[in-house]
């Protein structure tokens, strides 16, 4: 992984944590936002740990992939499919953990976890916006902005009004006591949670009145020495945010550690003790992957940062700015990108496809291009985007393929799971019986039919 030179920015003496600008390049406007660096997540060796590196990777992977890891250290074992592994009964499950063992040389004694990817919930580039707005309302009611993207990074990436299950609620993921008791209204019929600066506003004041005081007290206690700016104890904080500081305080006494530092954040990371269990353990492991992730994201691309990565590929390429040795494989991988940000909810279809088009017209220019190959393409985005339930956009995409291969079994296959997901039953059917038409072995459309038909 890259290490990151420290920015020309707003930096504090003595503080490894600066905001830095950039400007914000998306399909339609050019903004202006500002993040949170810290320097000391390489300069200490954070970026190094087992963990973190695991919850990059994990954050990088499609669900349909998992990985097998060492529970006590986050050591990445293997790769699975998540349907294969779905499939396998709790005896084969066991056994292909036992395989695994035994191919590293693991105990039978220590567990394995296997942990399916989250690419689709750590939309980062969707929370860009939050992550600006909120750095404003922390730095206002004095409370460190590093908390703010930290925490924004990990709890609700992108998504302004998603419920957990225990009833946590907005980007900072508040619950409704909790932010009543930090000044927002939480009603019957308003909820300040769902607004990013209420929200950010009541998530400072957790901060700044519970969690901190907290840690400070209980490092006190334990006669530990330390600065606020240090990477450790802020991931402390982090852990009294999600936890409670009272779970947090038990952890520390368990341990009952000499000094801080990456040594006690380890310790912390295997320690149990009353609510703080395994996803407690991993809050603040989530929150340096992210930061790492983050940073290679928003940090390497200079002042200005492309949403679209199909855009910054294409502008180059047009700009003459890269020679690349293999164009028509360049302007594949440019394509693929502007496909990733088509599902990935980035950019809208209709951009997608003016894009796409001046990249076939310059393929063209280069080699013979085939429509058969836009056909294939075009329903393997259509099924990506149903995988990733955007049921509207993956009708635009079957749609066109219908005016270029009318006579695709697959084209009307994904017509009819865009128009059941979109609600549209009687068209959903019409759909599928084309289909079955078209492919009369095609099983899917037929038990589609059955499903919605009751026949």
């Amino acid at each position: 992984m890259q290490i990151f030179a420290a920015p020309l920015c707003a930096q504090t003496a003595g503080n490894s944590t600066a905001i830095v600008e950039k400007h914000i390049i998306g399909y339609n406007d050019v903004t202006k936002m500002k993040f949170v660096y810290d320097a000391n997540l390489y300069n200490e060796g954070w970026h190094t740990l087992p963990q973190p590196k695991f919850w990059q990777q994990v954050m990088l992977l499609s669900p349909d992939s998992a990985i097998v890891s060492l529970a006590s250290t986050r050591q990445m074992l293997a790769r699975i499919s998540t349907k294969e592994w779905s499939k396998l009964t709790e005896m084969q499950k066991a056994c292909f953990k036992d395989s695994i063992r035994k191919a590293n040389n693991i105990a039978d004694s220590l567990s394995l976890f296997v942990t399916a990817g989250k690419k689709d919930f750590y939309e980062f580039k969707k929370v860009m916006p939050t992550i600006n707005r909120s750095i404003n309302v922390f730095k206002q009611n004095g409370v460190d902005p590093w908390y703010a993207q930290a925490i924004l990074l990990i709890e609700s990436p992108g998504k302004m009004n998603t419920k957990s299950t225990v009833g946590a609620n907005g980007p900072f993921q508040l619950m409704k006591s909790v932010a009543k008791a930090q000044g927002l209204v939480v009603n019957s019929k308003v909820d300040e949670r769902t607004d990013i600066e209420r929200s950010a506003y009541g998530a400072s004041r957790l901060l700044s009145r519970i969690c901190i005081p907290y840690v400070r007290t209980m490092l006190d206690s334990a006669h530990l020495t330390y600065n606020e700016t240090d990477i450790w104890f802020r991931l402390l904080v982090l852990h009294a945010y999600h936890a409670g500081a009272g779970n947090v305080a038990g952890v520390i006494r368990k341990i009952n550690p000499c000094e801080g530092g990456v040594l006690l954040m380890q310790n912390v990371w295997q320690t149990t003790y009353g609510g703080f269990k395994n996803a407690s353990q991993n809050y603040s492991q989530l929150a340096l992957a992210a930061f790492c992730n983050f940073n290679e994201m928003v940090m390497t691309q200079g002042d200005s940062v492309y949403l679209i990565d199909g855009d910054r590929m294409l502008n180059a390429y047009n700009r003459g700015v890269c020679t690349p040795d293999d164009r028509c494989s360049y302007l594949g991988n440019c394509m693929a990108k502007y496909e990733s940000d088509l599902i990935d909810g980035i950019i809208p279809f209709d951009y997608f496809i003016e894009k796409t088009k001046v990249i076939e017209n310059e393929l063209a220019g280069l080699t013979p291009f085939e429509q058969s190959y836009a056909h294939e393409r075009y329903n393997s985005i259509g099924f990506k985007l149903l995988k990733a339930k955007k049921a509207e956009e993956a009708y635009k995409v079957f749609k066109l393929n219908e005016s270029i291969c009318p006579d695709s079994w697959h084209v009307y296959q994904g017509l009819g799971e865009s128009y059941r997901l979109m609600g549209k039953k009687e068209l959903a059917i019409d759909s599928y019986k084309k289909s079955l038409q078209l492919n009369p072995n095609n099983e899917e459309s037929l038990r589609a039919i059955t499903r919605l038909t009751g026949k």
